[in-house]
């Protein structure tokens, strides 16, 4: 008896299973397209004087601009912090080659009452001092259909979060990044630099 070939066919429930996973590669690949750059893990770590830092915005931003995109990321409590490009990244996957100035921030809201005496204006002048490089925004906004007021401190020298005065540029290149390049610092009385060439 000589066997029958067998024929393959497609059952009516594999068929919708098979158009989403042809969609997914197709999309997949689109996704790598021209808006998308290439990046590289980059990891890092923020101190302030020696201790970590946690909730500080790092900011890469092109020196040259087309070279390279810009990469943002927040520390946690170890002071660690993983970069996302902004064009369409996928986060924590890192930073497009090129070399950047790094900007850092951190703020925090209180109330009114609870602001430290260094940033008010009524305090002597050591606080008027620290106050010029450390900000202080008084805003409110609505909740429960009341207006709340509070106000928004930057904990950091203003000069961190200043592309002209950080001081800090690295480099990003093809290959994972991480150790000392991109580990920052920082000193409570930084009052600003030009950044490095």
């Amino acid at each position: 008896m000589i066997p029958r070939r067998r024929r393959f066919l497609i059952e009516p429930v594999q068929a919708p299973l098979l158009v989403l996973v042809a969609i997914g590669l197709l999309a997949t690949g689109c996704s790598r397209g021209g808006n998308r750059p290439i990046v590289h893990p980059v990891k890092g770590r923020v101190t302030l004087e020696g201790q970590p830092l946690e909730g500080v915005g790092v900011s890469f931003s092109p020196v040259v601009k087309g070279q390279g995109a810009t990469a943002f990321g927040k520390t946690l409590a170890d002071g660690s912090y993983t970069l996302t490009s902004t064009r369409g990244g996928t986060l924590g996957a890192g930073a497009a080659a090129g070399e950047y100035v790094v900007m850092l921030q951190k703020f925090v809201e209180v109330a009114p009452d609870a602001v430290p005496p260094e940033f008010s204006a009524a305090a002597g002048d050591s606080s008027r001092q620290v106050q010029q490089w450390f900000s202080k925004q008084e805003t409110s906004r609505l909740e429960d259909e009341k207006t709340v007021r509070y106000v928004i401190l930057g904990l950091l020298p203003e000069a961190y979060g200043n592309a002209e005065t950080s001081g800090l540029r690295v480099t990003v290149k093809p290959g994972v990044h991480s150790g000392p390049t991109f580990e920052f610092d920082l000193q409570r009385d930084f009052r600003g630099t030009t950044p490095q060439k």
